[in-house]
């Protein structure tokens, strides 16, 4: 305490004997000092946020912070409470600690829901448990998909019948909310699909739906490609590929003689999108195969000798006459023969999406002469433009039964300006991560510097100006020196002789002093 107290004193009195404009310099600089200072120790100590958690519901925000309260951690939220962060030195600390508490939960309840067991729980409950925990698993899961924000799924699960008749099948139902700009694509949601049915017992993919945030049903992209159509969706996409195919194409070709960004190609696909099935039987009169053939042929021939009965027969001079056949005779002869013409039945399906006409634009860049202002353009020829004419008709298989269209022009191309340079990296974006540490080494850097340049001068200045005296020596110096000659004279001497460092600080005091 006592050195304290002559601490402050020396202070106080390096401070009085300055003069007036060294004093407010002094307190200027000592103001400065301390605020920089401050200010420095602030912003190094100042936490450094990181986010803990994104895309929260408000059940498992209001459980982060309410924990985060708890624990008196320090946080920070933003995106309207769906993000919050934490300090870097502690986030990992704090995921493990709240994952140990089931938390955040993803918006839904999950299998953790049997973790707590009552007595007493009846069937219908635990039907009912079992089906909210499997539609917050499937939920959770799906909102992994790197497009999907956050999902929620419906099961329809009826009780089983001991009929087959009234056997009612299971249905689901999905809701998706997509990230900004993200779309699924057929294999997403055919994943989606087969995701749910694999996951409950009895459930086809085709009692599954997928539905977007906006009531768009996904899955009559599904629907309609079991039906052997492609889906919409598809389709479109299917015409900008093939437009996109045909446009480079052209331009490739051109480029090579006219060079790079002299040539622009446009082209319009029209598709056909109805599916056609036919039915074509042909027959060929000039092949003609035996069908079937029947032949049947029937005799019966029975004959026998008879002649006249009694005397006259033996009696008489006359011949007997011949004898005549008599009795049954059948004969029958039968023939049919079929023939069959030859027949050709042939059935084809034409799927939709063949091109039904295309239509094709190029503009060509033509010649320059001169240079700035005074640079005029000049058309290319028409015999050359129509050599590319008929370039590009082959290239994209031009029909003009179907009606393709194909129009190429002779165009000047504005040059477009060159693109800014990019800027050159700073030191702090090439150092990345260790920007942070090197700005607080900084810190430390420049509380050092401003130790040494100011405050050990005025260390120094204030020692050098200490009154360093043996207690008695000083007042007998001063009257000494005040009242001169004599005894006292050469008692000053004396003093002086003994205690020189004392004698000459005193002097520079009083020198000191009468400045």
């Amino acid at each position: 305490m006592n050195r304290l107290q002559a601490l402050a004193l020396q202070i106080r009195d390096f401070f009085l004997a300055l003069p007036p404009a060294r004093r407010l310099t002094f307190l200027a600089l000592t103001v400065a000092v301390v605020c920089g200072t401050g200010l420095l120790a602030v912003w190094v100590e100042r936490p450094q946020y990181r986010v803990l958690f994104s895309n929260l519901s408000g059940t498992d925000g209001g459980a982060v912070v309410e924990y985060l309260k708890s624990e008196k951690i320090p946080y920070r939220m933003g995106e309207g409470g769906a993000t919050i962060e934490v300090d870097a030195a502690r986030v990992y600390e704090t995921r493990m600690a709240l994952a140990g508490r089931g938390i955040p939960q993803g918006g839904g309840v999950g299998f953790e829901i049997f973790d707590k067991q009552t007595l007493g729980m009846t069937d219908f409950v635990q039907r009912l448990n079992y089906q909210r925990a499997l539609q917050g698993e499937l939920a959770r899961t799906i909102g992994e998909l790197a497009a999907v924000e956050a999902a929620r799924v419906h099961l329809a699960l009826p009780e089983r019948s001991l009929f087959v008749a009234e056997e009612r099948r299971p249905s689901a139902s999905v809701v998706v909310k997509l990230r900004p700009g993200r779309v699924l694509n057929e294999d997403q949601i055919a994943g989606i699909v087969h995701l749910v049915a694999a996951s409950v017992e009895g459930l086809k993919p085709a009692e599954v739906t997928v539905v977007d945030i906006n009531g768009q049903v996904l899955t009559h992209e599904l629907e309609e490609n079991a039906a052997g159509r492609p889906a919409g969706q598809s389709l479109l996409a299917f015409q900008r590929e093939l437009e996109q195919g045909y446009t480079e194409r052209i331009e490739s070709m051109l480029s090579r003689v006219l060079g790079s960004g002299h040539a622009l190609a446009r082209v319009t696909a029209t598709l056909d999108l109805a599916q056609v099935e036919k039915t074509e039987e042909s027959y060929d009169p000039d092949r003609i195969a035996v069908r079937t053939e029947k032949r049947s042929r029937e005799k019966n021939v029975q004959s026998a000798a008879s002649g006249a009965v009694g005397v006259n027969a033996t009696l008489t001079n006359e011949p007997a006459p011949a004898p005549a056949d008599e009795g049954p005779r059948s004969e029958r002869e039968d023939a049919a023969l079929n023939y069959e013409i030859s027949k050709v039945t042939s059935r084809r399906i034409e799927q939709s999406g063949g091109i039904r006409k295309l239509s094709v634009a190029v503009m060509i860049d033509g010649t320059y002469q001169g240079e700035g202002e005074a640079r005029t353009f000049t058309p290319r020829p028409s015999e050359e433009i129509d050599r590319y004419k008929e370039l590009i008709k082959r290239a994209v298989g031009f029909n003009e039964e179907r009606g393709d269209q194909i129009e190429v022009a002779s165009t000047p191309f504005q040059t477009p300006p060159l693109p800014e340079a990019p800027e050159a990296p700073t030191v702090l974006s090439r150092l990345g991560a260790w920007s942070d540490v090197l700005w607080r080494a900084g810190g430390l850097l420049a509380i050092v510097v401003i130790a040494l340049l100011v405050v050990r001068p005025f260390l120094l200045a204030m020692a050098s100006r200490a009154p360093l005296v043996v207690p008695g020596t000083t007042l007998a110096a001063q009257r000494a020196l005040s009242q001169g000659g004599g005894s006292e004279s050469t008692s000053f001497l004396e003093i002086a002789r003994r205690n020189p460092e004392q004698t000459a600080q005193v002097i520079r005091q009083w020198v000191a002093g009468a400045e």
